[in-house]
């Protein structure tokens, strides 16, 4: 990959992988990796906490932030499930999703509280980052975290020659709220 400028962004829900994806790929790519969470923290920008004591961002400054440490020649992995509701000029947006089952397990262990799962839970099904990128990026590709295949897909698709996939996961949804 002979670029001059690379701009990579991963998005997805909270526990589908992003962060362990992007340190593997910035490494791949020799780019530098830009954790939305910590721009947050080391900036401060957020208002304040919610219900779940999780921070309330202020996202208009997060969208200037990250456009200004991506700005110039370089490659940046940008990772952060809050990055599809923001413009990252020029980057190519990577939607990882998960199997709801394993997500949950994830977010269980993390603490999660059962009202905030099932909030993730319900995002991730109906593709919440996903169209909400679309509306933000020029490019746009969904795949499986859990794939085998991850890396090797994401690099095609930031190459041009790989068109993501199409993931449904509401079937998966329906059997939650049976449970």
């Amino acid at each position: 990959m002979k670029r001059k400028r690379l701009i990579v962004v991963i998005m997805g829900t909270p526990g589908v992988g992003k962060t362990t994806f992007a340190k593997k790929l910035s490494k791949k790519l020799g780019a530098e990796l830009i954790s939305a969470n910590e721009v947050v923290n080391k900036y401060g920008l957020y208002s304040g906490l919610d219900k779940f004591n999780t921070k309330i961002v202020k996202m208009k400054k997060l969208e200037r932030k990250i456009n200004e440490l991506v700005r110039g020649d370089g490659k940046f992995v940008v990772e952060g499930h809050l990055l599809s509701d923001i413009k990252i000029k020029g980057a190519i947006a990577i939607v990882l999703r998960e199997h709801l089952n394993i997500l949950w397990k994830r977010l269980k262990e993390r603490g999660y509280a059962k009202e905030k799962i099932m909030e993730n839970i319900t995002s991730e099904a109906t593709d919440y980052s996903g169209i909400a990128a679309e509306r933000n990026y020029k490019k746009v590709y969904e795949f499986l975290s859990s794939d085998k295949e991850l890396m090797k897909k994401v690099l095609a698709a930031i190459e041009g020659k790989e068109m993501g996939e199409s993931i449904e996961l509401l079937e998966e949804l329906l059997q939650f709220i049976k449970k």
